[in-house]
Formats: C-alpha cells, sequence, structure tokens
C-alpha cells in the first residue's frame, strides 16, 4: 500500500527501470534489502500492475507526462522522440496561434523536465527576442504544469479505485 499517487508511480518506474536480478549474498548479509518484504519478481508485477492501472485510466498526453516526469524517458529513453512529440502537441494547442518554431519548443520541453539546454539556444531556435522566448518558456512551463496536476489527479483517481494507495 502506497501513501500517495506520486509515490505508487516513482516506485513503479524506478522498478520498472531496473533488470530483475538477484540480490548477491554479500547485500543480504549487510542488511541492503530495499524492498520491503517482496522479491525482484514480485517487485517487478506490482510495478507492472501500477503502470497497467494508471494508464488503463489516463490519456495519452497524461501518459507521455508521467513517463517524461517518472521514467526518466527523455533522457534517452527508447520512446524519446515519441514522448517529446506527444507533449509537443499538447503544449503547441495550450499555447494559443501563432507560428512557433517545433525544434524551440522541444528544447524547452525537454528544459523542463530537467535537460541542460542553454536559454540562448533556445532562443535562437525559437527565432525571437530573449524577452519574447522568456514568455514562451512561460507558456511551455505552464502548460506541462497543468498537464501534470491533471495527470497526477487522474492517476491517483485509479489507484484510489484499484485500491493501491490509502485515501
Amino acid at each position: 500500500m502506497f501513501r500517495s499517487a506520486h509515490e505508487a508511480l516513482q516506485f513503479a518506474y524506478r522498478i520498472s527501470g531496473v533488470p530483475i536480478v538477484k540480490m548477491s549474498s554479500v547485500n543480504s548479509m549487510r542488511g541492503a534489502s530495499g524492498g520491503g518484504d517482496l522479491n525482484p519478481y514480485e517487485r517487478h508485477a506490482q510495478a507492472a500492475m501500477i503502470l497497467a492501472c494508471v494508464e488503463r485510466q489516463v490519456d495519452l498526453t497524461e501518459t507521455a507526462y508521467l513517463r517524461a516526469h517518472f521514467g526518466k524517458e527523455l533522457f534517452s529513453g527508447q520512446y524519446e522522440r515519441i514522448i517529446t512529440d506527444i507533449l509537443f502537441r499538447a503544449v503547441i494547442g495550450a499555447m494559443g496561434t501563432g507560428v512557433y518554431s517545433r525544434r524551440g519548443v522541444q528544447k524547452l520541453i525537454l528544459n523542463f523536465f530537467g535537460k541542460d539546454i542553454p536559454m540562448s539556444a533556445i532562443r535562437r531556435d525559437l527565432q525571437c527576442s530573449l524577452d519574447n522566448a522568456n514568455k514562451k518558456r512561460n507558456q511551455v512551463y505552464d502548460a506541462l504544469s497543468d498537464l501534470g496536476v491533471r495527470a497526477e489527479r487522474n492517476a491517483e483517481n485509479a489507484l484510489c479505485c484499484a485500491g493501491l494507495i490509502n485515501d
């Protein structure tokens, strides 16, 4: 049982990113269990159950956000390009009318999730002044923050209905 959806998602994405291996006898001798009463196979099964439960309830853009935020898919994940494209479409829809440089907005999305991209490089790709680049960054960040709130709320509802988190 988890205390929150945030905690359950952190667990699920952390475990799903680690291969199933048995702990060495050295680790068990020094008391490094880290998984409670579950063995590696049970932890992976629980993580898969959490992810399946959440992905049934949230839509595609919310799933992409959760993968980018918790799964670190934007840092050399196999779905990096797909997730960036889905998030780009969601952000552009929230930004309103206008002409936006795809590459610049994608860099802002990557920057939001922690990639170290200098604002000067983003400004060059957006082809605008620093002031306008900062306004567009704020728009992208606001759109992604709203998407994140919605995604975590829907994930929490799904996990509550499944009985995996305490109310």
